[in-house]
C-alpha cells in the first residue's frame, strides 16, 4: 500500500473517556487535534466512542465549528478494532485499545498546579498509562499528567501515521502485551485484571 493509499484509507478513533471531568478537559483537544490531521490527511474519517447515548449527545453538544465525526455506542475494544489508530484518554480504555492490536496516543488532562502540589510528589513510576506501565517502556506516546498545546501530540501523532513499519510494530507489541491475558478473557475484562495485579 502507497503513503497516498493509506491516508486515502485512514480511520482514527477518538476516545475522550467516558467520565464528565474526562470530557471537560479533553473532548475539545482531540476534536483540534482530529482537525489538524485532517488539514494533511484530507480523507482520514473520525469515529468517536460514547459510554451511552446520553454521553453522546454531551459530546455533540460539545463538537466545535468545523469538525466532523461519527458517533457509536459502542464497546472501546470493538471500534479499536475498526480503526488504524487512536487517540485515548488515559485509563482502563487504553488497555482494550491495547488487546485490538491498534496503535494510540494517550491524553491524561489534570491541573498544572494540583499536580505540581500533590501528583510528583505521590507518584514515583516512570510512566503514568496502563498500558507503558504494563510494558516497562513507553511502548506509546502519553501526554501526561497535563499538556498546553496540542501541537506536540499532533506532531507525534503524524510522525507516528508517516512510519509504516514503526505502527506494525506498536501493534504487534500490543498484542504481545495483552495476548496471554486476552486468551482467557473477553477484550473488556482485560482492564479490570490488569488493574487488579497493579494494585
Amino acid at each position: 500500500m502507497t503513503s497516498d493509499e493509506r491516508r486515502e484509507a485512514l480511520k482514527v478513533a477518538l476516545m475522550p473517556g467516558s467520565r464528565e471531568a474526562e470530557i471537560d478537559t479533553l473532548w475539545q483537544p482531540m476534536q483540534q487535534i482530529a482537525m489538524r490531521l485532517r488539514t494533511r490527511y484530507p480523507s482520514v474519517t473520525f469515529v468517536t466512542v460514547a459510554l451511552n447515548e446520553e454521553r453522546e449527545k454531551n459530546l455533540k453538544s460539545r463538537q466545535i465549528p468545523g469538525f466532523e465525526c461519527q458517533y457509536t455506542v459502542d464497546s472501546v475494544g470493538e471500534t479499536a478494532r475498526l480503526n488504524d489508530f487512536s487517540i485515548v484518554a488515559s485509563g482502563s480504555a487504553t488497555l482494550q485499545v491495547a488487546a485490538a492490536g491498534c496503535p494510540m496516543v494517550i491524553m491524561y488532562q489534570s491541573s498544572r498546579i494540583l499536580w505540581h502540589l500533590l501528583g510528583r510528589w505521590i507518584v514515583k513510576t516512570r510512566h503514568l498509562s496502563l498500558v507503558n506501565i504494563l510494558a516497562g517502556c513507553e511502548l506509546v506516546p502519553e501526554f501526561m499528567p497535563y499538556f498546553s498545546s496540542v501541537e506536540p501530540i499532533s506532531h507525534s501523532i503524524e510522525s507516528l501515521l508517516e512510519d509504516r513499519n514503526k505502527l506494525v510494530q506498536i501493534s504487534n507489541s500490543l498484542y504481545k502485551l495483552i495476548e496471554p491475558l486476552a486468551k482467557k478473557n473477553a477484550g473488556d475484562e482485560v482492564a479490570k485484571i490488569v488493574l487488579k495485579m497493579l494494585d
